[in-house]
């Protein structure tokens, strides 16, 4: 059978194309049928069956039933047997029945090829990014997700806005300042307000703050401060006009975005916070806005895994767990409005702050990654270490310590590849970093080590003392917080080095995962009085939930959320 090779203009649409349609099957939402190519070998012939076509595609199914393609085997059998190449209209016409559903879907596909062919267009890309800071590299992940489709979806994003707030393009801009009614903001600043700002922002940038709201008539008694997103600007008329908030003219520190966009480092002072602010965009499955009472919840929950962390012997002094602390938050929240603030900052701690000397930090994001000169990332560490011995210690470094937090504390922190740094010495992996806790870190109450840590979430915020199990940070079962840990840091995360590992190298996925079984298992042998909290978990299921992260995107939510099963490769 002949293959259709679309031309190179098409390189980006090609892997949104992909993407999409390995989410598809991976998730169950169209029905195919799959067949070996040859008898005893890993490669498949899909025939995937939509509502007006089918589609004809090649490819495997790895770990964890990830679902992985071959980019130039796809294409779309018309109602008339002809052969076509795909396109993101037939598909998401056959995936998605809802029709404002469908456009919102098919924009943030084009949103997303827009963007990434603009970023091959115009922006001179590393040979090699091995060289890279930290802060660099989070400029230099271009790639973006690997496995949702929507990765640079961005919307409301114009080209300029790219080119000027994107982090590929790599550059500096200062935020937004503005003097917010008191009676309209809610802080979580654990130290004196002023003593904060003066800290934040140094003497002389908050004289300038204090001297502007004096000129314009105003008090500190009456008003505080909050960053925005300068993007964000254009989406708050109606605050401008109501005059509960004023734009000021003090910019300050330059910053720079990071992969997540929302999320910027100091450029002025590396070491001093990075800052998460509301932006009014969706990316991947998210619209990027943050909620009040997350913002308020911020430095209680870094402080409870913090104090917890420092308080057990194994992750403070064998694993040295870093956790960036989201130590301070302010939300603009009107008093009729929602709990959704369309303004928000919180400060998290630099990863400077904790490096040693001799120490690097790397994206866990990069550590798949195929360089432009062909060669992995990782490859001369891999050489330098070899694949065994490498991997076996990355293992331990970063698995073992949130599997820990987890078992022997009961508390579950949302560790996929963003949320994740590796600091190594020359390539040997030392230690993780953990961060971005304020709305995704879990519990179940009967399932807490220690409960008296636990912060009193009905006295951060009202909005905590409104809903029930699941809807938060408190989860109904112990299963809930299982899933949240594998599905993040196993599922979408480190399948993608499993993978790679595999195609570059011919490292099995499941060597792989038989040493990641292994290697929990060491680690639980040296803790007997786990091993029975460690069997509640049930990790070792032959089959464990995964996020349907395009389900939620197409579908409605029904009875049982947004998941579905799949084969667990730790088992």
């Amino acid at each position: 059978m002949q293959k259709l090779h679309p031309l190179p203009s098409k390189k980006i649409e090609r892997r949104v194309i992909r993407q999409l349609l390995e989410a598809i099957l991976f998730e169950g939402l169209m029905d195919y049928e799959k067949t070996a190519l040859q008898p005893g070998e890993q490669l498949l012939s899909f025939t995937v069956f939509g509502r007006h076509r089918s589609y004809c595609c090649e490819g495997r199914i790895a770990s964890f039933d990830r679902v992985r393609l071959k980019e130039d085997s796809i294409y779309s059998v018309q109602s008339d047997g002809s052969r076509t190449e795909t396109s993101i209209e037939e598909l998401a016409a056959d995936l998605v029945s809802d029709p404002d559903k469908r456009s919102k879907l098919i924009h943030e596909l084009q949103q997303t090829i827009l963007l990434s062919e603009w970023n091959e267009k115009n922006l001179m890309p590393a040979i090699s990014r091995r060289t890279c800071s930290y802060e660099e590299l989070e400029s230099e992940v271009w790639e973006g997700h690997p496995y949702h489709p929507c990765f640079k979806a961005r919307t409301g994003f114009s080209l300029e806005d790219h080119a000027a707030f994107g982090p590929e393009a790599g550059q500096s801009f200062a935020l937004q300042w503005a003097a917010v009614r008191r009676e309209n903001s809610q802080m979580a600043i654990p130290q004196g307000e002023k003593e904060f700002w003066e800290k934040e922002l140094g003497p002389l940038m908050l004289g300038q703050l204090l001297t502007e709201l004096h000129q314009l008539g105003k008090t500190f008694e009456e008003y505080t401060f909050l960053p925005i997103h300068p993007w964000q600007v254009k989406h708050i008329k109606d605050e401008l006009e109501r005059g509960d908030l004023v734009l000021l003219k003090s910019s300050g520190n330059s910053y720079r975005a990071t992969q997540s966009v929302r999320t910027l480092w100091n450029v002025t002072s590396p070491e001093k916070a990075h800052l998460k602010l509301s932006m009014n965009m969706v990316n991947t499955s998210s619209l990027r806005t943050l909620e009040t009472h997350a913002i308020c919840a911020a430095p209680h929950i870094s402080k409870w895994i913090a104090d917890t962390v420092e308080a057990d012997t194994y992750l403070k002094e064998e694993a040295s767990l870093i956790v960036l602390k989201e130590y301070a938050g302010i939300a603009y929240q009107p008093l009729e409005a929602e709990t959704e603030a369309r303004l928000g900052a919180i400060w998290r701690e630099s990863v400077r702050l904790y490096m040693e000397d001799d120490e690097e930090a790397v994206p866990f994001t990069a550590l798949p990654l195929i360089e432009r000169d062909g060669s992995p990332f990782i490859g001369e560490w891999l050489k330098c270490y070899g694949i065994e011995s490498w991997v076996k210690r990355l293992l331990e470094v970063s698995v073992v310590p949130v599997w820990h937090l987890l078992a022997a504390h009961g508390i579950a922190v949302e560790a996929h590849a963003q949320n994740m740094v590796l600091l190594h010495k020359n390539g040997w992996p030392t230690r993780v970093v953990l961060r971005d806790f304020h709305d995704s870190t879990e519990y179940h109450q009967n399932f807490l080590a220690d409960p008296s840590r636990l912060p009193d979430f009905g006295e951060i915020h009202e909005q905590f003392k409104k809903v029930g199990d699941n809807e938060y940070y408190w989860m109904a079962s112990v299963e809930a917080l299982r899933e949240l840990v594998m599905d993040t840091l196993f599922v979408f995360h480190l399948t993608e080095l499993s993978f790679a590992l595999e195609e570059q190298y011919g490292y099995s996925e499941r060597k792989f995962w038989r040493l990641a079984r292994e290697t929990l298992a060491g680690h639980m042998s040296c803790y007997p009085e786990l091993i029975f909290r460690n069997y509640l978990l049930e990790h070792n299921a032959p089959m464990v939930y995964a996020e349907s992260l395009l389900k939620r995107k197409v579908q409605k939510e029904e009875a049982g959320g947004f998941r579905h099963l799949v084969t667990n490769s730790l088992a």
